[in-house]
């Protein structure tokens, strides 16, 4: 949640910065969600 602020003290755009963060996070979220599909499955 403080990752912008830090950024924008760093000079650095933090639209630009933070999308590969919330890239990854949405990935990790979508394997634990289909492993966990899956395993209540089986």
């Amino acid at each position: 949640m403080t990752l912008p602020f830090i950024l924008r003290k760093l000079k650095i755009d933090p639209a630009v910065a933070s999308s590969p963060l919330v890239t990854s996070l949405a990935d990790i979220l979508g394997v634990f969600i289909y492993l966990g599909i899956a395993s209540a499955l089986l």
